[in-house]
């Protein structure tokens, strides 16, 4: 598409309003054309508007030294002057603002004279391009998808380009944007321009197509002229928009002003989405129940809810755990609302069987039932029963149903705070199945949401949100600000699993067995629990879990004769096969080839053409189909790392060895193998096995070789030796979780540890090892030997909490150390230099308290406050106020000079 393309006139099919409103997208091209033909062109509006681009034209065309184009532009430039209503002698540019203010149509419009007009334009305007005074046509136009589009608005972090025909495009490459920084804007009105812009990309997803046209004349209110989608065909509707005093985005209408999202709301048609969405959810939430009706069929299904308690973390209160997960989620529907310039990713992560899946469906099923209120509904997803291969196929599956929102007015209701996404297993889903590159998988619903609204992610594993971490830390693009808050399920305590036994009427007792008790940590082990506490006879826990598991699956299995064609053995050993081939691809299914070998090895035999059919139908790995073929996965993780333990306990031992150096195995995995595990056999105990390990990691060359290993060391290691009297040393651990009781010295060398707890009589010695939460509350004094609290990120005492090294060692009682002030000084400036998050601040150059994202401004005690002040005396750092209610906040800002 050429520049001619661009300016063409609209044909007669497509009526008189499409040719009037072309002619503003005429004069920006014109005005991007004069100023490509300039070295240093004067200031230009972005996005503009129809009398401010003509008389750009105008003033730039008198640089171009000819005489030919002057004349040229100055006849576009005066043609929104051109006389189109003849009874009322109204000219171009006042009909055109009163058609998209909604007043009177095409009655009196001379279509000829318009049409004219914009072709004599079109014409004009290519007579100007290949003069050739223009010889590079970006960073002012664009190629997009294949197609010339020319620049609508720049905000100096991301450029937003439009092409001829369909949507805009944002554009954040850092060659373009630098580009654009060089040149000169200037903003008509920030407030209003930002206003239409996000009212024209809301409309996208209930607009027919090309049919959203905004007017912006400040300061009269925004007019919005569009077509709505619906089943009885397009409904033309004009809707105007203002600017409260306190910057609040309001639409007007005949009963007065109502904040902006009501407008989305009616829309959308707001309760009858609800209903639709709801209906749709009650679909999920009774799959999940018929899964645990499935798996232990003899208990009473009353649909119990047992509410789970979570470690709940965020940037501005840090962390909390005494919260259910029903608190939490509300914490985020409130905070929704509160627009702070970034988008906020929640991530959930629990083991297997932790119930993450049941306490979205909750929270989603409450966000949707809650009446006709505004309050922001969750609109659940689930990586799994899909054929979508992308978070944007997702989207638009879950929702098509509703027949009202597509994947665009999904993501204009989460920008307004009236939606969160929730996304159930996103690091199971395709693309992020290597784990290590979860912000790129999730740049296709971040980059719409522009940095606002909420989306929370389910994981299995911690490690997925340690990467989701590190990936925003590492963003390229400090602009584009995201927040990540943290929300970990807390293993079941013994009262509800009482809670549970009594809402489904059993006097189960979990106090019979210690190593049952162990595993009653999930709901899914607890509900296991129950199940097997009123069977009889009553035999082992876990294999009364697999044995049911197993049982449902034979009865799918008989002959044409009514034989069993595989046997509950067979079975057990192809789902172990199932569970190790799916570890080692971090995948959570395995497809039909890959299902019939994993048989075929555990077997040792090939399958006949029948045993091959009986397969593909087990309940236990449930057929889903996928892109190109049919999958199979385990109804339930839980079941998915039973099977994975058992393997690993069935297996000869050097071959165990060789799976858990190859995967890494989690906490309840771990848990799994140790009460397996039995002690007699001729190839050692687990003791020996946790040896065998740390002889492999402690010999390996490469830290990043063995990390697998070192997971599968560190969980095991915590389970094995974490109750202990006597000392016990461990080297080259990553581990989510570790309780040392007992006694005795514990010794972590080069150990990755995120939690750490440590009981009366353990003292603990850390050697090059990260430990991020140290909890040492349930002991007094000082356990830590050496300078193992140099290790430690965050420490809890019965003193409080410690988040910096000063503190920690002030709860220690430890001397304070003398600091080099060049090096308190670096540190600062590489924690300015580096900061995601404006630095704000009172008037003592303290920023809010409970903005722990500032926490490092407490670190050296005053010394920030000295140094800030220093920095700003010298102009290093630029103060500016901020308008924010309560006390003067200002803004330190570096100046170029802050970094000579």
């Amino acid at each position: 598409m050429s520049i001619a393309d661009l300016v063409a006139a609209p044909g007669p099919k497509q009526g008189w309003f499409s040719a009037l409103v072309h002619v503003e997208y005429q004069l920006r091209v014109l005005g991007l054309l004069c100023a490509a033909a300039d070295d240093q062109p004067l200031k230009f509006q972005t996005p503009g508007s129809l009398e401010v681009w003509a008389e750009y034209c105008r003033k730039q065309s008198e640089r171009l030294d000819c005489t030919e184009c002057l004349r040229h532009v100055s006849e576009v430039a005066d043609s929104i002057n051109t006389v189109i209503r003849k009874e009322t002698e109204t000219p171009l540019k006042p009909a055109r603002n009163s058609v998209c203010h909604g007043g009177p149509g095409s009655e009196d419009i001379d279509e000829a004279i318009l049409y004219r007009t914009v072709d004599r334009n079109a014409e004009l305007i290519v007579q100007v391009y290949e003069h050739g005074h223009v010889a590079k046509l970006t960073p002012y136009f664009r190629m997009i998808d294949g197609v010339l589009a020319a620049l609508h608005s720049f905000s100096g972090t991301a450029a937003t380009y439009w092409p001829r025909r369909g949507e805009a495009r944002d554009v954040a490459d850092p060659g373009v944007v630098d580009a654009l920084r060089k040149l000169k804007f200037e903003r008509g009105d920030p407030l209003f321009d930002n206003f239409g812009q996000d009212i024209a990309r809301d409309l996208k997803g209930f607009a027919e197509r090309d049919s959203v046209h905004v007017l912006i004349s400040p300061p009269a209110p925004i007019a919005v002229s569009w077509e709505r989608r619906s089943s009885d065909g397009p409904v033309e509707r004009v809707d105007r928009f203002t600017i409260g005093a306190d910057h609040s985005r309001k639409w007007q209408t005949e009963s007065g002003e109502k904040p902006y999202k009501e407008f989305l709301a009616d829309v959308c048609n707001w309760p009858l989405l609800k209903r639709r969405l709801l209906a749709e959810l009650d679909e999920q939430v009774s799959a999940e129940k018929q899964i645990s009706k499935e798996l232990f069929p003899n208990l009473q299904q009353s649909a119990p809810h047992v509410p789970t308690m979570v470690q709940f973390d965020d940037d501005y209160q840090g962390p909390r755990t005494e919260l259910s997960i029903t608190e939490a989620c509300k914490q985020v529907t409130q905070g929704v609302n509160a627009y702070r310039g970034s988008t906020n990713l929640i991530t959930l992560t629990g083991e297997a069987g932790a119930g993450k899946t049941h306490s979205l469906l909750q929270f989603a099923r409450e966000s949707l039932a809650a009446g006709d209120s505004l309050d922001p509904v969750a609109i659940y997803i689930s990586s799994s029963k899909t054929s979508a291969n992308s978070l944007d196929k997702l989207i638009t599956e879950r929702v098509a149903g509703t027949r009202i929102l597509d994947r665009e007015s999904v993501f204009a209701l989460c920008r307004a705070g009236l939606a969160i996404l929730v996304i159930d297993g996103f690091d199971e889903m395709l693309g992020f199945r290597t784990y290590d590159e979860p912000l790129k998988g999730l740049q296709q619903i971040l980059d719409p949401l522009r940095n606002r609204g909420a989306v929370i992610l389910s994981a299995r594993a911690s490690y997925s949100e340690a990467r989701l971490r590190k990936s925003l830390t590492e963003h390229p693009v400090k602009e584009t600000n995201h927040r990540l808050t943290t929300m970990r399920l807390q293993p079941w305590r013994r009262e509800q699993l009482l809670q549970l036994a009594d809402q489904l009427s059993s006097d189960s007792d979990a106090g019979e067995v210690p190593e049952i008790r162990r595993l009653l940590t999930t709901p899914f082990f607890c509900l296991a629990y129950i199940a097997w506490s009123q069977s009889q006879p009553r035999g082992d826990f876990l294999q009364f879990v697999v044995d049911n598991y197993l049982e449902r699956e034979l009865s799918k299995h008989t002959g044409d004769n009514g034989a069993e064609v595989f046997s509950q053995e067979d079975l057990s050993a192809i789902f172990c096969e199932v569970a190790e081939m799916t570890a080692r691809t971090v995948t959570a299914e395995v497809d039909e080839p890959d299902l019939v070998f994993a048989a075929e090895v555990a077997l040792g035999r090939g399958l006949d053409e029948k045993e091959q059919r009986r397969l593909v139908s087990l309940c236990g790995m449930s057929a889903e189909w996928s892109e190109h073929e049919t999958s199979f996965s385990f109804t339930h993780l839980a079941i998915a790392e039973h099977f994975l333990a058992r393997q690993i306990v069935r297996a000869p031992f050097k071959r165990s060895i060789a799976l858990l150096s190859d995967v890494a195995i989690s906490a309840l995995c771990a848990q799994l193998v140790t009460s397996m595990w039995p002690e007699d056999e001729k190839k050692g105990t687990i003791q020996t096995l946790v040896a065998e390990l740390q002889t492999k990691v402690s010999t390996s060359k490469s830290l990043d070789e063995c990390r697998s290993a070192m997971t599968s060391l560190g969980e095991l290691w915590a389970r094995i030796y974490g109750d202990m009297e006597g000392s016990r040393t461990v080297s080259r651990i990553i581990v989510e979780r570790i309780e040392l009781n007992g006694s005795g010295t514990v010794t972590l060398d080069q150990a990755h540890v995120k939690h750490l707890v440590v009981g009366p009589g353990v003292n603990v010695r850390l050697t090059n090892s990260q430990v991020n939460q140290l909890d040492l509350s349930r002991t007094s004094g000082n356990p830590l030997l050496e300078n193992s609290h140099e290790q430690v990120s965050e420490m809890l005492t019965q003193g409080g909490l410690a988040t910096t090294p000063r503190q920690i060692r002030e709860l220690l009682g430890l001397p304070e150390e003398p600091v080099d002030e060049s090096e308190i000084d670096a540190f600062f400036r590489e924690k300015i230099t580096n900061a995601r998050v404006a630095i704000v601040v009172d008037r003592n150059y303290n920023p809010p308290d409970e903005d722990v994202r500032m926490k490092w401004t407490r670190e050296h005690g005053d010394r920030w406050q000295v140094f800030a002040k220093r920095m700003v005396a010298e102009g290093k750092l630029i103060e500016e106020m901020v308008n924010a209610a309560g006390p003067k906040k200002r803004r330190l800002r570096p100046a170029e000079s802050f970094y000579e």
